[in-house]
């Protein structure tokens, strides 16, 4: 038994037929009996008393095949309405999948008359909730209890209120995948930080990084965020977290690009500073077999 429809709308009364029968042939049969007296000698009057019969005598069959028609209605928009993977669902798309016209206003009859249960139309936001006990979900292992990380902090005003911004992103975010993720964004921002705070000469280097790079990630993450609170997980927000979820991988890899960017010069000096220590070692007989001079 679908639990959006009530017993009332699924029962059908047993004097339906009788009635759309007996309404079908008083009907026909006094639309006759004007036309015999009345067609030939006056066709206005003839108009009016054929439609006086048909509202009199036929009410009652134009009023049951209404009624089937309402009953066939509700059980298109329960069986829809059982087929939902969220927990509300908008009037258009309801009337789309039950191929039923203006939903909305036959919810609204069906739930005075009793028909349909278990929802509440929400026309503010034009959509149908459901409400009422769920189908038990299976248990869940315990999640593990978040360990506390201390958020990197390194001496800059604005820096540090950038990684603040970083870490606030990610506790909004309850995709485990896309927080691991902003977890390596967080470290490594923290680290190019720290090699600028260290070295503020140094920070032209990271201009674009600072003025383009990072905002974008933030603007992203904010609409991810943004898109994953949403109850209705429509097409176009699937596709737009799938795009975000993906670039986050290249931003990871540019981020690292930039911090080994930052110590090619360092890299270099090393090397130099290698290259001059063994010529000197090898000059003064400090390498090889030569032995130490005395």
């Amino acid at each position: 038994m679908n639990r959006f429809l009530t017993d009332k709308a699924a029962k059908v009364s047993w004097w339906e037929w009788p009635a759309m029968l007996a309404s079908g042939l008083l009907t026909v049969m006094g639309v006759r009996v004007v036309a015999e007296d009345t067609l030939g000698h006056d066709p206005l009057v003839f108009l009016i008393s054929a439609i006086v019969f048909l509202g009199i005598l036929g009410g009652p069959l134009l009023l049951t095949l209404r009624r089937r028609l309402r009953r066939s209605q509700a059980k298109k928009l329960a069986q829809c309405l059982g087929r939902l993977r969220n927990s509300f669902v908008t009037f258009g798309e309801l009337g789309r999948r039950a191929k039923v016209s203006s939903p909305e206003k036959k919810l609204e009859w069906m739930i005075s008359k009793g028909w349909i249960q278990n929802i509440a139309l929400d026309h503010a936001h034009a959509c149908v909730r459901v409400i009422g006990e769920e189908a038990p979900e299976p248990e869940k292992a315990p999640e593990p209890v978040p360990v506390a990380v201390e958020l990197p902090v390194t001496g800059n005003r604005e820096y540090d209120a950038r990684l603040r911004e970083i870490r606030d992103l990610n506790d909004r975010i309850d995709d485990a995948a896309v927080s691991a993720k902003i977890d390596r964004i967080e470290a490594l921002t923290a680290d190019i930080f720290q090699l600028i705070t260290d070295h503020p000469e140094r920070a032209d280097e990271i201009r674009r990084f600072m003025s383009y790079y990072l905002p974008t990630t933030f603007k992203l993450l904010e609409s991810y965020s943004l898109m994953e609170k949403q109850r209705y997980q429509g097409e176009s927000i699937r596709a737009s977290r799938a795009q975000i979820e993906a670039v986050l991988d290249t931003i990871i890899s540019a981020i690292e690009r930039q911090q080994d960017k930052l110590f090619q010069s360092d890299a270099l000096d090393v090397e130099t500073d290698i290259s001059v220590l063994k010529t000197m070692m090898s000059a003064d007989g400090l390498t090889g077999n030569g032995g130490l001079h005395t």
